[in-house]
């Protein structure tokens, strides 16, 4: 019954939601997930992934826990730091050139980048059920967008740039250090020196 009742603290805190993985981290036998979702207590949303029947259902920490090796940025990125409340249709994220889906999942737009730059930029940042997930950070994105400026949606584009004046955050050296890894250090200074004229 202890473990029954580790279980049911644990969700109280947390959405209604559980995983395997924490089970397996706190010496909880995953044998007592099997026997609430038999119970119908818990429902199982995907591999390793548990929910209350009032749970939050969290699609973007759902697909980060499946998917460890991805990195929300883009638009995904800018909705999970608060720069957009512009609603998420396709899930944009990045991931290390030589990572391959299994069953790659259709409500998703990867960005394929090189393995140095991959973890440039990365932070947490939680969803709006409060879950954490890893996004990269407003330079990152800022240097994404200037990258592959001919495919970014220029409102998404102008209010990027615009809103960077104004982001407690902002971290200028650390925007620059990210440019020079990316080689794009010449574009990005003078694309903030128009910004900050």
């Amino acid at each position: 019954m202890k473990y029954i009742n580790k279980i049911e603290n644990y969700l109280k805190n947390s959405g209604g939601i559980i995983t395997s993985a924490y089970c397996r981290e706190n010496g909880i036998p995953t044998v007592y997930l099997t026997r609430l979702v038999k119970s119908g207590k818990l429902e199982r949303v995907d591999t390793g992934i548990y929910v209350t029947e009032n749970g939050d259902y969290d699609e973007l920490y759902f697909f980060q826990y499946k998917y460890k090796n991805t990195i929300y940025s883009y638009e995904t990125a800018m909705y999970l730091l608060g720069i957009t409340d512009k609603i998420i249709q396709v899930k944009d994220v990045t991931v290390s050139a030589s990572y391959k889906f299994n069953n790659q999942p259709t409500d998703i737009q990867v960005h394929y980048v090189k393995k140095d730059i991959f973890e440039l930029g990365v932070e947490n940042a939680k969803t709006m059920f409060g879950n954490p997930v890893r996004v990269y950070s407003y330079e990152r994105i800022i240097c994404d967008f200037i990258l592959n400026k001919e495919n970014m949606d220029p409102e998404s584009y102008t209010k990027l740039l615009r809103e960077y004046k104004n982001y407690k955050n902002k971290d200028i050296h650390n925007l620059y250090k990210i440019a020079d890894k990316m080689d794009i250090t010449d574009k990005v200074r003078e694309i903030m020196e128009v910004i900050y004229e």
